[in-house]
């Protein structure tokens, strides 16, 4: 199975932009500074245990109590193949847990309703063997059918659908293994059984229609649903019936929508919330910074660029660009500091990530000078295209200085976000910025996406990234596979279709009454593992 070029969906980059793009005026109540680095596990290092508690909360959990979280983004209801942002992947796996989990910190699969998962000697059939004894939360086992239908179920979706298309057949070998036959060896799909858009669900949807099911969902997750609403108030009550002994711990979460992302900030303030999620980077700088989330950086913010516009098709004008950004100011003006200048293209801290064999871009106007003297037409003016709110104002402000001093004006002009939306997908800009992550610990996940979604709307294709996309399934160790990761790294360096302008840490933030909170790379959290001390 290979999901390039066939990935028609959205994922997790949009919670970031999202998140980005809420930010607005905050008043301090703390003059420090966000470290440019959270400590965090080497990608693959830590316990295949996903109900382990993360690191720093050495205290036995208490069992009890509601977890009161604000959530910036709106809830896209139970319907796996319509959740797109981390607002609802995070509500969703919750009840309808997927086959495969990830580890808290987001650095490597773990155990979950499939025990075990093994390959055969070309990668070409999957074998899942599930935990004994998992239910759902009526009660109902979790069976291999089960697994069949919602694998159907998936492959129906037209969002996610051809993501699971390489799955030609699902045999059934015994009362807790099943067997996935695919079209051709494919050593990633076990990541994408990872994603929250892999949630088990019954067999025939327990007997209801698939409308009446997404309404009201019965799934293995430690949560059930109490209630929802997309603008609304989510609420989650305790699974007895949850297959990991003792979990969950809460009681209740009620997950509350704010769409004023000052509010989330004066909530957590006032006690008020317990959790806040998804901040944006101005609003985390105003908080206490004890109270912001430990996590390594992985989001990538970046400069897309239409190499289908005649100004921008020549890859040493994208160069030149590359070179002319003030990436130190960059992450401290737009971004507050909460990342690190960028090492290649590719979101970090992914397992079998590798860097470019060069070093990636940093400003250096000389060179960016010398590179658009050699381009056969460059441009003396370009227009970035942004939503009017702070951080993408002060991107564009620096955006125009920089390539001030390379001799390109840069107009200036906001749209609003649906606009600017319809511009980017129908080709109809020169420069935007965007930024994308993960939603499973493998490096191919990005780079399934960028090549899905048109070089992640650049217009840029390259036939080089997708055949070391193919070595990378075929690969038998690590070294192949950041072998193949090096080559796509070195095509965006040189093509330069986007430009990484940060590596950023997902930022969400908790009282110091809530443990067990470890946000994954992306910045979702197992909701299972989350207790309070009071």
């Amino acid at each position: 199975m290979n999901p390039m070029r066939s990935r028609l969906r959205v994922i997790g980059a949009l919670s970031i932009t999202t998140a980005l793009a809420l930010a607005g005026c905050s008043s301090s109540d703390s003059n420090s500074s966000p470290a440019s680095n959270s400590s965090a596990p080497a990608p693959g290092s830590s316990s295949s245990d996903a109900s382990s508690a993360p690191a720093g909360d050495a205290a036995a959990p208490i069992s009890g109590g509601t977890l009161s979280v604000g959530r910036g983004n709106l809830f896209e209801g139970f319907n796996l193949d319509q959740e797109t942002v981390n607002a609802s992947f995070q509500l969703s796996e919750a009840v309808l847990e997927p086959l495969i989990r990830v580890n808290a910190e987001g650095t490597d699969l773990a155990p979950g309703i499939a025990s075990k998962w093994t390959f055969n000697a070309d990668n070409t059939v999957l074998t899942i063997d599930l935990t004994p004894k998992v239910t759902f939360s009526n009660g109902d086992p979790v069976t291999p059918e089960d697994v069949a239908f919602s694998i159907k179920t998936w492959q129906a979706g037209p969002s996610y659908g051809p993501i699971y298309g390489g799955i030609e057949k699902t045999v059934i070998v015994d009362a807790d293994t099943i067997e996935l036959d695919l079209s051709g060896p494919d050593s990633t799909l076990p990541n994408y059984l990872a994603w929250s858009n892999a949630g088990i669900v019954p067999k025939d949807f327990g007997g209801r229609t698939a409308e009446e099911f997404w309404q009201a969902p019965i799934g293995a997750g430690p949560f059930l649903v109490e209630s929802w609403a997309s603008s609304g108030d989510v609420v989650l009550t305790k699974n007895p019936k949850y297959y990991k002994a003792g979990q969950p711990y809460l009681d209740k979460v009620v997950s509350s929508y704010s769409a004023d992302s000052n509010s989330l900030s004066l909530q957590l303030k006032a006690a008020q919330i317990d959790v806040a999620d998804e901040l944006s980077p101005v609003i985390a700088l105003g908080l206490d910074q004890s109270l912001i989330l430990p996590v390594a950086e992985h989001n990538t913010a970046v400069l897309l660029m239409n190499t289908k516009d005649p100004a921008l098709s020549d890859p040493i004008v994208r160069q030149a660009i590359g070179y002319a950004l003030d990436y130190p100011s960059i992450l401290k003006s737009v971004y507050s500091g909460y990342g690190s200048a960028p090492t290649g293209a590719l979101p970090s801290n992914l397992l079998h990530w590798a860097p470019p064999s060069s070093p990636y871009f940093s400003r250096d106007v000389e060179k960016a000078k010398a590179l658009l003297a050699t381009a056969a037409n460059p441009p003396t003016t370009l227009e970035f295209l942004f939503t009017a709110n702070g951080d993408a104002v002060l991107l564009g402000q620096i955006l125009a200085d920089n390539l001030k001093d390379i001799g390109i004006t840069v107009t200036l002009t906001p749209v609003d976000s649906g606009q600017r939306s319809a511009n980017l997908d129908d080709g109809k800009y020169q420069l935007a910025s965007f930024a994308y992550n993960a939603i499973s610990p493998d490096v191919t996940d990005p780079i399934s996406y960028v090549t899905s979604t048109d070089g992640m709307r650049t217009g840029f294709s390259s036939d080089v990234v997708d055949a070391q996309f193919k070595a990378y399934q075929l690969a038998k160790t690590p070294a192949e596979q950041e072998k193949a990761i090096g080559i796509v790294q070195d095509v965006y360096f040189k093509e330069a279709p986007f430009i990484a302008l940060a590596h950023l840490r997902s930022l969400g933030a908790a009282q110091p009454t809530v443990k067990g909170l470890q946000l994954t790379l992306w910045g979702t959290y197992a909701l299972e593992n989350v207790w309070k001390t009071n």
